[in-house]
């Protein structure tokens, strides 16, 4: 159990649930056997929802474990985002139809507007355990020993009674998209706490007046830090109210940090962030470029006891469009875990120093302000 003064970087404490167990999986290297091993082990249901499916060797390999637990007699669900499974090949999803999977697409692409999407990432096997974070089923996040992109990503794994709130989540999408039973053959039960488990609130974004969830529980708890804010995210063009609340903490003697990527799938968010970077430097704000592969982790660290990971980038679809998820667990020892994660990847960053980067090029500076004017498209 945390400390009672951690509780005041919580927005609403109802939404923390006790007794789960949390774990941290790193990179497609960890998080993807693990998660094959949990749904090898499925003996009532798998729930799927994700951005992006692919058709690539990675997403066979799920799609063959998701079949054969369907062929097995396991409800298996799979709702899949129309645009960000705009390249998957349509067999795949056809041949986990015929195994038994219920498969569904989220606002096919021509049916609803492009703005709005299903940028979840989450496994639920036997409502007891999930998976979620910033990892879709793409062999970008796979080992490049094994013919993967070696993208850089986190995943938490959660066991316990907050997994609950996870089906619900899922149910709520799937009942809109799909008019098939979620469970046919009955709700899975809610796990019991577990002795000396942690404190977790899964937390999602979708529709009003829920749309704002995530982003309020992450202002208030950057508007009540007090002695650090650690942050890593692949998109970072916060909205005014996030650019505030980061810029008084560091006003406040808060120490802040902040991870971005130098490689990017996204070149416009990239040049749209860093003409940010100068007002940030300036307050006493520390950034660091991460020199090594994709950088698509989304997750912060406040305080040492509050910490995120999740699908919600500090960008403007996150904040006011997207189907987002994010898990607050309160935890000074996940915390300490998740600081060792940022405290490596710092050391595979270059810190930006603002007097060499007032002396960036005339293009580099167009292209920021150019793109900065578009960031409420990116």
């Amino acid at each position: 159990m945390p400390p009672v003064d951690a509780r005041r970087l919580i927005f609403d404490p109802s939404l923390l649930s006790d007794g789960n167990r949390v774990r941290l999986l790193k990179d497609g290297a960890e998080a993807y056997p693990r998660m094959l091993e949990v749904i090898a082990g499925a003996r009532h249901s798998v729930l799927v929802e994700m951005y992006t499916f692919a058709s690539d060797a990675t997403g066979k390999k799920f799609a063959a474990a998701l079949s054969e637990r369907a062929k097995a007699g396991v409800t298996v669900r799979v709702l899949y985002d129309g645009l960000g499974s705009r390249e998957s090949s349509t067999s795949i999803f056809q041949s986990m139809r015929v195994a038994g999977v219920g498969v569904t697409p989220y606002r096919p692409l021509g049916w609803f507007s492009l703005r709005r999407r299903d940028h979840r990432k989450i496994v639920i096997v036997d409502g007891s355990t999930a998976f979620l974070g910033g990892m879709n089923l793409t062999d970008e996040y796979a080992p490049v020993a094994e013919g993967g992109q070696g993208w850089h990503d986190v995943q938490i794994e959660i066991e316990g009674p907050e997994v609950r709130d996870l089906v619900t989540l899922f149910a709520q999408t799937w009942t809109q998209e799909e008019d098939d039973p979620l469970f046919p053959k009955g709700a899975p039960e809610t796990p019991a706490p577990r002795r000396g488990g942690v404190q977790v609130a899964a937390i999602g974004s979708d529709q009003r007046p829920t749309r704002k969830a995530i982003g309020n529980a992450y202002l208030h708890a950057l508007r009540n830090a007090r002695q650090r804010v650690w942050i890593e995210n692949a998109y970072f063009v916060p909205s005014l109210k996030f650019h505030r609340a980061i810029r008084s903490a560091a006003a406040r003697g808060v120490d802040v940090r902040i991870i971005a990527p130098v490689k990017t799938d996204v070149k416009a968010v990239y040049h749209a962030s860093r003409a940010l970077f100068e007002g940030l430097l300036r307050r006493g704000i520390r950034i660091f470029e991460y020199q090594g592969p994709v950088l698509h982790a989304k997750t912060s660290m406040i305080d040492g006891v509050w910490s995120s990971v999740g699908s919600y980038n500090l960008d403007h679809l996150s904040i006011l469009n997207n189907l987002e998820v994010t898990a607050i667990v309160l935890d000074e020892k996940f915390a300490a875990r998740l600081e060792a994660h940022f405290e490596a990847d710092c050391k595979n960053s270059k810190e930006v120093k603002l007097a060499e980067w007032r002396r960036r090029g005339a293009r580099r500076i167009f292209l920021e302000k150019f793109w900065y004017q578009f960031r409420s498209l990116l």
